[in-house]
């Protein structure tokens, strides 16, 4: 793996976290909306080597001298609806009752997605600090390169 594909795994991962604290700030901002559906982030590894893949090269005689980490990282695939039921409540007088007067409450745990966000952050901030780190690397071997 070179220091430019360490960038662009950091950088997908900025995306991918950026992408799941939108999708939990919704769900907490829409906690209170009746018929509102909590919605799941999909987040998938975007490694296309497989060890079966793998296997079948070496059958063939085809042998790696490593494995190579180009397409690694993870892609935000998008949301999914949160199977989960919300409660009916007997509340004839709303706007959005059904005829029998009830109305479906959110589906939304607020404590569950506020500490969704908080790994979602987190992840966020390694992301940079692997960036960081990486800059930091590539002005070392620079700096090397002048030096000699």
């Amino acid at each position: 793996m070179t220091l430019a594909d360490s960038f662009d795994v950091a950088a997908q991962g900025i995306e991918v976290s950026t992408q799941r604290i939108k999708a939990y700030s919704a769900n907490v901002a829409n906690a209170g909306t009746p018929y509102y559906v909590r919605k799941i982030p999909v987040v998938t590894e975007s490694n296309t080597v497989s060890f079966q893949g793998v296997l079948a090269d070496m059958r063939q005689g085809i042998f790696h001298t490593g494995l190579s980490l180009n397409n690694s990282g993870v892609v935000y695939q998008g949301d999914v609806a949160d199977p989960t039921p919300g409660k009916k409540v007997y509340a004839p007088g709303h706007p959005q009752a059904d005829k029998d007067g009830y109305i479906t409450t959110s589906n939304v745990n607020v404590l569950s997605d506020i500490a969704d966000s908080t790994m979602a952050s987190r992840m966020y901030e390694a992301n940079l600090s692997v960036l960081d780190i990486v800059k930091q690397m590539e002005t070392r071997a620079l700096d090397i390169g002048k030096s000699q």
